[in-house]
């Protein structure tokens, strides 16, 4: 799909690989007897060693449990996912955290916007 296509229906998101750590897998090698078995690692059989995939879904949002459509991406740490999120979970922040003053309801719990 093309970036311009449908970019108003279609997100662009990152998916890692369960299997592996950064496309690695790790394999263990018994050695003679009394001595310590030793580690190696080959590429990831499920990723193919690219660990991270891109690829494109319907923009929703992306707070669990949530299945509106997602209309603000937010640019915070702490956003589940690539940050898209639906009005609801949009929220003004009133410390500084972010440029325009609104963030998702995770930045906004977690800065103190929320009221801890």
């Amino acid at each position: 799909m093309k970036n311009n296509e449908n970019e108003e229906e279609w997100i662009e998101i990152t998916v890692e690989c369960p299997d592996c750590t950064r496309g690695r897998v790790a394999h263990w090698k018994k050695s003679r007897e009394g001595k310590h078995p030793w580690r190696y690692h080959l590429p990831c059989e499920t990723c193919k060693g690219n660990y991270a995939t891109t690829r494109w879904q319907p923009k929703f949002c992306q707070i669990e449990g949530c299945e509106e459509p997602a209309s603000h991406k937010c640019s915070g740490v702490f956003c589940t996912a690539n940050g898209w999120v639906c009005k609801e979970h949009w929220k003004e922040e009133n410390i500084g955290y972010s440029d325009g003053g609104f963030v998702c309801i995770n930045c906004w719990h977690e800065v103190g916007s929320g009221g801890h």
